[in-house]
Formats: structure tokens, C-alpha cells, sequence
């Protein structure tokens, strides 16, 4: 995208303990998106700006994770922000943008 290009996002400064732990964590968390689509680069830059190394997902690139969406959230739709739990039944799938950035706020803003 050439706003990615122009507009560099700058993360949160972190110590290097509170990065190594969200990266650890982050990388339970995968986003489902579409380049395109106007919701998803907007959860896409927030995710650089708060430090996180969430597993990317474009859904119109990879068919493969549409059926992921299909079959574990319910439905095609981005962006999604899938979070796994300690255990499979502890995954949840967050469809709209206002609920990914509510999430992505209380759980990882500083």
C-alpha cells in the first residue's frame, strides 16, 4: 500500500523485556485482512504502532486462509483478529474493527 510506504508507523518505545514478552504473546494473535480494505490497514497499522508481531493473513491472496475464516470464525469478513487461548476451546474471533481496537488497546496500550 503507498500510505505504508510514505507513512512509516513508529512503535511504542518498550524495554526489552516488555518486547520480548509482547512478542511472545502477539504471536498467539493473527489478523485476518485485505489490502484493500480500508478497516484492515487501519488494524494493521495500529498493530505496528503498539509493537506487535501479530501473523498476517491477506484472505485475497491465500484462499486458504478464507477457509480458515469460514470454518473457524463463521464467516468471510475483514479484517478478523483471531486469539488463541491456552486452549482451542479459548479461541475467539473479533470481526469488527471497533471491537479488534478495543481489544488491541486495553491488552497492549501503555
Amino acid at each position: 500500500m503507498v500510505a505504508d510506504t510514505w507513512f512509516k508507523v513508529k512503535p511504542i518505545k518498550r524495554s526489552c523485556e516488555e518486547q520480548s514478552s509482547l512478542d511472545r504473546e502477539s504471536r498467539r494473535i493473527q489478523l485476518y485482512f485485505c489490502k484493500t480494505c480500508p478497516s484492515s490497514i487501519k488494524i494493521k497499522r495500529r498493530c505496528q504502532k503498539l509493537g506487535l508481531k501479530v501473523v498476517e493473513k491477506d484472505v485475497g491472496r491465500v484462499n486458504a486462509y478464507r477457509n480458515e475464516l469460514i470454518h473457524g470464525g463463521g464467516e468471510v469478513r475483514v479484517p478478523c483478529l483471531r486469539i488463541e487461548g491456552r486452549k482451542d476451546q479459548d479461541t475467539r474471533w473479533l470481526y469488527t474493527s471497533t471491537k479488534i481496537l478495543q481489544y488491541l488497546e486495553r491488552r497492549f496500550d501503555k
